[in-house]
């Protein structure tokens, strides 16, 4: 619509409220407002080209009301399609939780470098501080792609040293060999033959939780005493699902010894078979499993330690006996050799208090 209006020097002059269209990024219709025109004709001109170059653009890139959120609810939309159910979940936690109450609210022209920087400043002392920087990182380059903004902010601050302390500094999560004895012979003696299994399933084969409680009955080779990973129990939302393994390096097939599977081939004697298709070896979820373990380590005193250092102790242990690294990493599934001796190589107290002594006696004349 154009209007005739008359300016404070008396002179009279036209404006032009555009319609230009639906924005599909927000949905929502975009107008704009211009004046200052000398004739009718000249802003019906500027409103033809107005119009003509949202259209080409897909969106109108100097919509200043656009805000962070707008455009990252679109990118999760996409996102969602291209990794597994408990990926998408839990980088949607760290969103609301992490990002959206920094970004959420502003409009991209309001983001400048000063806000970022103090974005990056506040989550050095996370554990996941490089996590949260790319996820937001990937929603500014969405916003470049959809010609929003021209280049990220985020991408212009100074990273700053992460601050944060993890956990495994700080606390023993693992048993070591005395500790696992003892451990598996209260449990051996007060508790159920699936919890026997479960726990030695996770000490003697290092697997993840999740991938334990979503064994099958087919996963188990009893002519090779092996174990076949294939999938793991994962998170979403308040429920859980079975997906395929964490990566690609943690399908894998281990071999078990032979007093975990004598338990696994008499468990299973007595479990009670459906009719048809496979069935999970163990009746309960990581969840429940946990509750499990924190019951029996208060009910029994002993050392309180997670279900994941069950993980820990078998790697623990495997550097102890001098297991190579690469035997390790390819046992525990880990993408990388650098995750294995990064995570694990600390483990071994004994290992630790020996050192002086071994190069000593190695040395000594």
């Amino acid at each position: 619509m154009i209007t005739k209006y008359t300016k404070k020097d008396g002179t009279t002059a036209y404006k032009l409220q555009a319609y230009l269209g639906i924005d599909p990024i927000t949905g929502k219709q975009v107008r704009t407002t211009r004046q200052g025109f000398k004739t009718q004709r000249e802003a019906k001109r500027a409103e033809t080209k107005l119009v003509e170059e949202f259209q080409r653009q897909g969106t109108w890139k100097r919509n200043d009301k656009i805000t962070f959120n707008e455009v990252a609810e679109l990118w999760f939309e996409q996102y969602k399609n291209t990794v597994k159910k408990s990926t998408y979940h839990t980088n949607t936690i760290y969103f609301k939780k992490h990002i959206k109450p920094v970004f959420g609210h502003l409009q991209f022209s309001k983001i400048n470098i000063a806000i970022c920087q103090r974005f990056v400043n506040n989550l050095a002392n996370t554990s996941a501080f490089g996590t949260y920087r790319s996820l937001a990182n990937r929603i500014f380059k969405y916003a470049i792609h959809l010609g929003i903004i021209d280049n990220s902010p985020l991408d212009k601050v100074i990273i700053p040293k992460s601050t944060h302390i993890p956990k495994r500094e700080t606390t023993e999560n693992h048993y070591t060999k005395d500790e696992l004895t003892h451990f598996l012979e209260i449990i051996e003696e007060n508790e159920s033959l699936e919890r026997l299994l479960f726990y030695r399933i996770l000490a003697f084969g290092g697997l993840r939780v999740g991938e334990a409680t979503a064994l099958e009955k087919d996963d188990f080779d009893f002519t090779n005493n092996t174990i076949s990973i294939n999938k793991t129990f994962a998170q979403i939302g308040e429920g859980w699902t079975i997906q395929s393994p964490k990566t690609k390096k943690s399908t894998r097939t281990i071999s078990m010894d032979a007093k975990t599977m004598q338990l696994a081939k008499s468990y299973l004697t007595q479990c009670i078979k459906p009719l048809h298709g496979h069935f999970r070896v163990f009746t309960v979820t990581p969840s429940g499993a946990r509750e499990w373990l924190r019951r029996t380590l208060n009910k029994h005193g002993l050392k309180h330690i997670t279900l994941h250092g069950f993980r820990h102790t078998h790697a623990s242990l495997l550097f102890e006996t001098g297991v190579p690294a690469k035997v390790t990493q390819e046992r525990l599934g880990h993408a990388k050799i650098s995750i294995t001796l990064d995570l694990y190589t600390h483990l071994s107290k004994s290992q630790k208090d020996e050192v002086a002594d071994k190069l000593a006696d190695f040395i000594a004349i």
